[in-house]
């Protein structure tokens, strides 16, 4: 399938993705939740069936993975995007005895036991209650469910329905035929993480593969990421000196949703009235919208919606307008599991508009 293809499918239907850029790490032992206390931009949930959207930073200040974090088996799950299995393990197992640590936990990449698949959209929830049951539909988000040997976990990132199924890698290929089997009704669609991403800078969701891809986003932290509902300042945590320090200073730029009149690339200038406004930090043909989008780090005073500015790329100045998020108003915010199906979707406004 196209990229646009899969777009398409995870704005009307449903999308399957192999989620291979999600390392999924287990932390146990007497002192698991004091390591990922300290870890975590906020407090872990200690009951079982529920899951925190967390940060973990750099000393700087920066991000090093965006994360979900879930009690789980006498210990904890933590399913990370940004680093790699390998990465992540490393790091937390240097936290066990930084500053001033002495932490007792023992930390577990589960890549050799566990393979983690992504379903996503609108109609995503009528794929998992195939798989799992009834008990899907009552998921509030960020919530677990676990059936069997499956972990599901409500998250999603496109804007639309999303699960992250953790799934026993030995049973891996008879689960995710079941869910094909299951999706066939309501043409369920195999999607790339190109697709997620699309889907993620429409809703201006983070994407940290996008944030890794651009060239001037290497000094930023969830102050102008705008990232700052994920983070607890009262709390201790590795970077949060770094991020109070730059939160006393104020920020100079912020991340701001634009549309484009044309093609954009990460990195080009932004100007305004001919001076000097900002740069872009992520680009991408929407197709949803039809047209080119992105977001631009732009200096504070001209980070709000509304503003034309233009862009400077190879075949010239490409008009700018900065908006609110989301660009979209996505399909899921008119669907109601108790009542809709994909069967009966002409009874939902389906038709996508921009957000206004």
């Amino acid at each position: 399938m196209s990229l646009v293809d899969e777009v398409r499918a995870l704005r009307s239907s449903a999308g399957l993705s192999r989620a291979s850029h999600v390392a999924v790490v287990h932390v146990e032992g007497p002192d698991a939740i004091d390591l990922l206390q300290h870890a975590c931009t906020q407090a872990p949930y200690l009951r079982e069936g529920r899951a925190r959207h967390t940060l973990l930073l750099r000393h700087d200040g920066g991000v090093f993975a965006d994360a979900y974090v879930a009690a789980f088996d006498d210990g904890y799950v933590v399913l990370a995007e940004g680093p790699d299995e390998g990465d992540l393990v490393s790091w937390l197992e240097a936290l066990k005895t930084r500053d001033s640590g002495d932490r007792k936990a023992e930390i577990r990449g589960q890549s050799a036991e566990w393979v983690v698949f992504g379903v996503d959209g609108p109609f995503a929830w009528e794929v998992v209650t195939g798989l799992l049951g009834p008990g899907v539909l009552g998921m509030p988000y960020l919530t677990l469910l676990r059936r069997d040997d499956v972990l599901c976990v409500r998250g999603g990132k496109t804007g639309e329905y999303g699960y992250l199924l953790v799934v026993p890698r030995t049973s891996a290929s008879e689960v995710e035929k079941k869910i094909v089997t299951i999706g066939r009704p309501i043409d369920l669609a195999p999607v790339q993480h190109e697709a997620l991403d699309v889907c993620a800078l429409e809703n201006a969701h983070f994407s940290i593969r996008t944030l890794r891809a651009s060239p001037i986003a290497s000094s930023l932290t969830p102050i102008e990421l705008q990232l700052q509902w994920r983070v607890a300042y009262a709390r201790q945590f590795v970077g949060a000196a770094a991020l109070r320090a730059r939160r006393g200073e104020g920020a100079n730029v912020r991340a701001t949703c634009v549309a484009a009149s044309g093609p954009i690339a990460p990195g080009q200038p932004v100007q305004i009235a001919g001076h000097d406004a900002g740069a872009l930090l992520a680009a991408c043909f929407s197709p949803t919208l039809g047209q080119w989008i992105g977001s631009a780090l732009l200096d504070i005073h001209l980070a709000h919606p509304h503003l034309t500015l233009t862009a400077a790329t190879e075949g010239g100045q490409v008009s700018l307008e900065t908006r609110s998020a989301p660009l979209v108003a996505n399909l899921s915010l008119r669907i109601d599991p108790h009542k809709h199906t994909y069967a009966t979707r002409d009874a939902v406004a389906t038709t996508l508009e921009p957000a206004r």
